[in-house]
């Protein structure tokens, strides 16, 4: 019996021992287990740090963390969240605008879009981003272009405003090549006069809805060139689009004889409300020439299926002061002569 006491009073201390020695080391490793970022379970922490690096460099860090949780509740795992966010991240750490692209993940996401199919969107977006930073961060930096803008120069919104014009005109298939045509033609023929950067920026965001801009970029140029110098202001500007695509209907001329006329029109100091009036009213400043010029099926010659022009000469061969009459080409790109200048006449 004293043997039966001793094992009896021995063995009930050996689990208290082994309680008060395994106790504290499982409390340590579970608590350890759930302070860790963890990988194997989602990699949470990938997705956290990228937003804490965006915000750093100065991304929207609620917009950043908008597209983690509406990630998250579509279904999409922490790495693909991360990916998603990784572009907007490279952009802010090179100074360079998110929001367009944090915008269009947003929008992604609210179509249900796979991560898959939203990547090469996000990258060509982050692409475009890039190239329009190093355009306008080279052009800023020039003399000329310092005294053209003055201490709009300085302002960084509007340094910004501008990179997103410049990209979101490239998204719209207007190549970087025609708004840099436009960019480093302004010094020169800006007359002397200053322009601000809010301006530049308004101007580069309606090339893509030009009329006939896309195939005759270095019209649109000097049109957007001539109506700067001229002190068009922001909401002038902006009406432009409407108002030459109303003319073209309303004269049934090709759109960069249109644009072409306008140009004149402004260069020779007609108002920007005598000019807006006009093309919405579906003519030209100045009355222009008859809207019967011109007016042939899309790709046909020019004049063709008109009536015969006057004194024997064919249609299209109005004066030199007359803008637009030259026998351009219609709006077709593919009927612009190699090498020519697209939408010139042929009537001099």
């Amino acid at each position: 019996m004293t043997c039966s006491h001793v094992t009896i009073g021995t063995r009930p201390p050996r689990p208290a021992g082994d309680g008060t020695a395994v106790g504290p080391v499982l409390v340590a490793v579970l608590l350890f287990a759930l302070l860790l970022p963890t990988p194997a379970m989602g990699q949470p922490a990938s997705v956290q740090s990228l937003i804490e690096r965006g915000q750093k460099a100065g991304a929207d860090a609620d917009l950043m963390q908008t597209v983690a949780s509406r990630a998250e509740a579509a279904g999409i795992g922490a790495q693909q969240a991360a990916d998603l966010l990784r572009p907007a991240v490279t952009l802010a750490e090179r100074d360079l605008p998110t929001r367009p692209l944090l915008n269009k993940t947003l929008e992604g996401l609210a179509k249900r879009v796979p991560p898959a199919r939203m990547s090469p969107v996000l990258q060509r977006l982050q692409s475009h981003t890039e190239q329009a930073g190093g355009l306008v961060s080279g052009w800023m930096k020039r003399n000329e272009v310092q005294r053209l803008v003055g201490a709009s120069g300085e302002d960084a919104a509007a340094r910004t405003q501008l990179i997103t014009n410049v990209t979101e005109t490239q998204q719209q298939d207007v190549p970087l090549s025609a708004v840099q045509q436009f960019l480093d033609g302004l010094p020169e023929k800006m007359s002397g006069q200053s322009v601000s950067v809010n301006q530049v920026a308004t101007a580069v965001s309606i090339m893509p809805d030009v009329p006939g801009g896309k195939q005759n970029p270095t019209v649109t140029s000097q049109l957007l060139t001539a109506a700067l110098n001229a002190g068009y202001d922001g909401e002038s500007l902006r009406q432009l689009p409407a108002a030459l695509e109303r003319a073209q209907r309303g004269t049934q001329r090709p759109a960069t004889a249109i644009a072409k006329g306008v140009t004149q029109a402004i260069a020779k100091g007609t108002p920007a409300a005598s000019v807006l009036r006009s093309l919405f009213q579906g003519g030209m400043p100045g009355g222009g020439p008859p809207s019967e010029v011109g007016n042939g099926p899309p790709g046909a010659p020019p004049g063709q299926g008109k009536p015969p022009g006057q004194g024997g000469k064919p249609p299209g061969t109005g004066p030199p002061d007359d803008p637009g009459q030259g026998g351009g080409p219609p709006d077709d790109p593919g009927g612009d002569p190699p090498g020519g200048d697209p939408g010139g006449g042929g009537g001099g």
